[in-house]
């Protein structure tokens, strides 16, 4: 996309009352891996967004045609202020991935943490979404055991991705 084409979306500070609205992509978008139903359901909290993770944290959504695409939320660093920035969430709609956004949505957590002195981001990252950090720099530092049922062996790699 050439600069003088407009893009398709725009992202936007996230709001309090979108944190019903953000659970649900994120736990749909996390459903569009070949997890188990039984899977997902477990991870259900870890997919919520509460209103007050919105009023505390650098939250972004991309909106397509007033609709929520996408988000980001990042967490600054709790007791030192030189520690790492974590990538909290980032989730596409389904139907609107592969058009940029994603990339639009983690190049803005960069620059968000970036602009609050961060020199990195933390990614706990799914596995099937390592090769989407990679691709805009991100470096693999480790990996944490994640099995699930019928993936004993799962690890859920841990990235670092540089804000400058």
């Amino acid at each position: 996309m050439t600069t003088s084409q407009k893009t398709p979306w725009q992202l936007r500070p996230a709001r309090a009352n979108e944190a019903a609205l953000l659970s649900d992509i994120a736990l749909a978008s996390k459903a569009h891996w070949p997890y188990p139903a039984a899977q997902l359901e477990r991870w259900r909290g870890d997919l919520t967004v509460e209103p007050a993770q919105l009023d505390e944290r650098y939250a972004r959504v991309a909106e397509v045609a007033g609709e929520v695409a996408g988000f980001v939320i990042i967490v600054p660093p709790q007791a030192d202020a030189n520690a790492e920035w974590l990538l909290d969430h980032l989730w596409v709609v389904s139907a609107h991935m592969g058009r940029g956004i994603g990339r639009a949505l983690l190049m803005a957590a960069r620059q968000l943490a970036a602009a609050q002195g961060a020199s990195t981001l933390h990614i706990d990252a799914d596995p099937y979404a390592e090769a989407f950090y990679q691709a805009f720099g991100a470096q693999r530092i480790g990996a944490i055991a994640a099995p699930i049922e019928g993936q004993p062996e799962r690890q859920r790699p841990q990235m670092r991705l540089t804000t400058g």
